[in-house]
């Protein structure tokens, strides 16, 4: 009989007892001893060499599936195959303001207007003893205005002027009479939206400077219509890390260069996230106007906000790949369901947003049919100018691949703040740790489950899990509880009286008869008094009991108040407003605030939720962790 060996067992030692087990069934080898013969030394053989090449195919086979493969060059080709080209590294950019002033400059005669290419306006900032070169990816323009001239982008007097980091490098290629003929540009570290692709009509033109006619290709990502007159081209990443350039068949993609031309290729070697932060930089290079070398002294030129670089960012990681590309797929380069909407705008804006979520305006709790609603958690550090500039991207993004009438609407992340208040049971008999140590320990656990598992959209808090990481921390940590409460940030318009609406995103709990706050605010100023809002604590009614005898009865009430620091309700403000359970809405009326103590704009809005076991983040909202609302206590005992 027979033994059948299971292939696709890959343990070693599983493998060679199979094999014993196939020869232990042939009449020969019926009592042979196969740990004490040479015959293992074969076993042994047969076996490893099974292992190794199950393991080949192994490997080999998860490396053609996207959601399996584990090697860049595997996971890029796949999301290629999808049509999802994987970001290249993002140059740090600065808002940027440049005028020259040539007012008192006698004996020449200057134009009513300038044009300054590609590269010519460039500027050095320096971080950790380390250079980085910004400079401008588009034309500059600029009228003169008695003398003086005030660039802009060109075409768009009202856009802003961002100078991008790296190093400028250019590869030229002659094209020859192959077909479909890729260029390879050796540099991993291009930033592919900063390429400038002009083919020239042969090898001595291209060497004029700015002399001869050129034609510039577009990218095929930037791409809105495709004819057989469009000229693109197509750059992605190669199996080696370089840059592949491709153009079309003549057909496919429009007119494609043909023999004798000379594609130039300029483009930004970046740094990446490595350039960002920088707050200060100078002018590294002359400024020419029709020849006209200009002073230093006459140039101005400053950064917007003086707020650091931003938007640097390194290649696009495997798993952000992984992710990416199957909603890429699915939304086929338009907009119709939410989901394509958040795609879209992450693929071209991702070295800006750090999260992004999308809903219909049929989801949302005032419905607005007919909308699609945004919301953008940006990278840490940009400009307000970079947001203003990337929203107004988006919606000319939105315009560009929406199939519908739709109307994309921006709102702003609501932050939602968990307050925690630790418990824990410690021996330190059990390791030797003093109570201060172990306090410190039990800190970073929290900190880090806040880290991991909070800051983003669609993220839950579950106390279980937190409880579980405290109780993980260190084995003298024997058990441990918890007291949750939630804030937000209202941020009030200052000595003007206004309603204000809280909306959190789970039910509050009821109010109580133990005379415990469950609604509450941090402490401001009003009419030169410390003052602070709570829901009101047990309220003496009037009821009638069977024999409709008067009598007074406390009852919880969802009213809120406005105390002073005493304890005592401020005249005129005993009912200044409300809240909802079951929704989690706190409605505030009229408030007026004379000022808020300390360096802050904002109240807190503290609020117990009616489960604490738990708090879900929904659409816009965004739930973090409130280290000055949180404290950990350790309780000594001698229990194992």
């Amino acid at each position: 009989m027979a033994t059948v060996i299971k292939s696709t067992e890959l343990d070693f030692q599983n493998i060679k007892e199979n094999l014993k087990n196939f020869l232990k069934n042939k009449e020969e080898f019926s009592d042979y001893d196969f740990e004490g013969s040479g015959l293992s030394n074969i076993l042994d053989v047969l076996a490893y060499n099974t292992h190794f090449n199950a393991l080949i195919s192994n490997f080999a086979l998860n490396e053609s599936f996207l959601v399996t493969a584990q090697l860049r060059p595997s996971v890029v080709s796949l999301a290629e195959s999808l049509g999802y080209i994987p970001d290249s590294k993002k140059s740090s950019t600065i808002p940027f303001k440049l005028e020259i002033n040539l007012a008192d400059i006698e004996g020449d005669t200057f134009r009513s207007n300038y044009t300054l290419l590609p590269g010519t306006v460039v500027y050095r900032g320096e971080k950790d003893s380390i250079d980085y070169t910004f400079s401008n990816r588009v034309s500059l323009y600029a009228e003169n205005r008695n003398g003086i001239y005030s660039f802009y982008p060109a075409g768009d007097p009202e856009g802003t002027i961002f100078l991008h980091e790296g190093q400028q490098r250019k590869q030229d290629f002659v094209v020859g009479t192959e077909l479909d003929a890729v260029y390879v540009i050796p540099d991993p570290d291009i930033d592919i939206s900063t390429v400038i692709v002009r083919v020239f009509e042969d090898q001595s033109s291209s060497e004029v400077d700015g002399g001869t006619e050129f034609t510039i290709y577009q990218n095929l990502l930037d791409a809105t219509t495709v004819s057989e007159e469009s000229r693109l081209y197509v750059l992605r990443e190669s199996p080696n890390g370089f840059f592949e350039l491709s153009f079309g068949n003549g057909t496919s993609l429009g007119v494609s260069p043909t023999s004798g031309n000379v594609i130039s290729v300029e483009y930004l070697r970046s740094s990446g996230t490595d350039a960002n932060g920088i707050t200060t930089v100078k002018l590294a290079s002359d400024i020419l106007l029709d020849g006209y070398l200009v002073d230093p002294g006459n140039i101005s030129g400053r950064i917007l906000e003086k707020k650091p670089s931003s938007g640097g960012a390194d290649k696009e990681d495997i798993e952000s790949i992984r992710k990416n590309a199957p909603y890429q797929f699915a939304a086929q380069n338009r907009m119709v369901t939410a989901d394509d909407y958040s795609t879209l705008i992450l693929k071209k804006y991702s070295s800006f947003i750090d999260d992004i979520k999308s809903w219909g305006g049929q989801d949302d709790p005032n419905p607005d049919f007919g909308a699609v609603y945004v919301s953008i958690v940006w990278k840490e550090g940009l400009l307000s100018q970079t947001i203003t500039n990337v929203r107004k991207g988006i919606l000319d993004l939105a315009d560009q691949y929406s199939i519908t009438s739709f109307k994309l609407k921006f709102q702003d992340p609501v932050e939602t703040f968990i307050g925690v208040d630790v418990f824990f049971q410690f021996n330190p008999a059990l390791t030797g740790f003093t109570q201060s140590t172990i306090r410190e320990a039990v800190k970073n656990s929290i900190d880090n489950y806040f880290l991991e598992n909070t800051g983003k959209f669609g993220q839950v808090f579950r106390l279980s899990n937190l409880l579980t990481d405290v109780d993980a921390t260190d084995p003298s940590v024997l058990s441990s509880r918890a007291e949750i409460t939630l804030n937000q940030k209202l941020y009030p318009q200052l000595t003007v009286a206004r309603d204000y609406i809280v909306q959190f995103p789970v039910s509050i709990r009821e109010p109580t008869l133990s005379n415990n706050e469950t609604v509450s605010t941090s402490n401001f100023s009003y009419n030169n008094k410390t003052v602070r809002l709570r829901n009101k604590l047990n309220v003496k009614v009037n009821t009638a009991d069977r024999n409709n005898t008067a009598s007074n009865v406390l009852r919880p009430t969802n009213v809120l108040e406005m105390i002073d620091t005493s304890g005592k309700v401020v005249s005129g403000f005993e009912n200044v407003g409300s809240y909802d359970p079951t929704t989690g809405k706190i409605t505030i009326n009229s408030l007026e605030v004379s000022s808020i103590g300390g360096d802050k704009n904002y109240i807190k809005v503290f609020a117990i939720p009616a489960n604490k076991s738990t708090v879900t983040s929904i659409r816009n909202v965004v739930i973090k962790y409130d280290d000055d609302a949180s404290s950990s206590k350790a309780v000594i005992t001698e229990t194992e």
